[in-house]
């Protein structure tokens, strides 16, 4: 018996986009019928998410029904583990091995890679359960008392700054960043956000955050100038 047709969109739905380079650059060399369906309910997964961390755990997707569907002519879903692979090689999507086993997938997109780095300097933690746990907090001073007590009167454009960061870096290390800027005599929030931009490129160690020594200090040229 024939499947009946499509119904149609249901107006108010939920939608997503996608990069028009997907249609005209990257579908077309897809031969592979597995990283085709794969790559395609990947990224309309990933859309979907809301929120700081925009990505999609391979266990995520092996839990999807409509997916696990799409696959059976292909291997089914034994066979996603491969298509994600053959995507990730492409360059459709960024694969970050997680500690648990999982893998945690992203677009190859701006906001995709300065996830990605953020994921593996641990700057942000990745969703769901084995996720890699946010640096214990070093400090229960909310970031605002601490600017007021290391650097100088919180202004308003500090002030978006810091609750800007506060949803990018956990809270301890804008601390800490705080802290270092004064101990190191350049009480600005400038000094504060480049050595936060660094711990998120290069990871956060005992050198770059608390050491004292300006050898560990990339900043320490510009530390003596006065910073406005």
């Amino acid at each position: 018996m024939a499947e009946a047709p499509f119904a149609g969109f249901i107006t108010g739905g939920a939608a997503v986009t996608l990069p028009g380079q997907l249609f005209v650059e990257v579908l077309p060399a897809i031969e592979d019928a597995a990283e085709l369906r794969a790559t395609l309910y990947a990224l309309y997964a990933i859309a979907l998410r809301r929120g700081a961390l925009r990505a999609v755990r391979a266990s995520q997707l092996r839990a999807e029904p409509p997916l696990a569907r799409w696959l059976a002519p292909c291997g089914g879903v034994d066979a996603l583990d491969g298509a994600l692979a053959r995507a990730a090689a492409r360059g459709t999507l960024l694969a970050c091995p997680l500690e648990d086993g999982d893998t945690l997938y992203f677009v190859n997109s701006e906001g995709g890679r300065r996830n990605l780095l953020r994921v593996r300097s641990g700057a942000l933690a990745a969703p769901g359960v084995g996720a890699r746990p946010a640096p214990p907090a070093e400090s229960a001073e909310p970031p605002a008392r601490v600017y007021e007590q290391e650097i100088g009167t919180l202004t308003p454009a500090v002030a978006e700054a810091l609750a800007e960061a506060s949803g990018r870096y956990p809270e301890a290390w804008i601390v800490e960043a705080l802290r270092l800027a004064a101990q190191r005599n350049a009480r600005s929030w400038r000094y504060a956000e480049a050595v936060l931009r660094r711990w998120e490129r290069e990871g956060r160690d005992d050198a770059t955050a608390g050491g004292d020594s300006r050898d560990h200090d990339p900043f320490a040229k510009v530390a003596r100038r006065s910073w406005p």
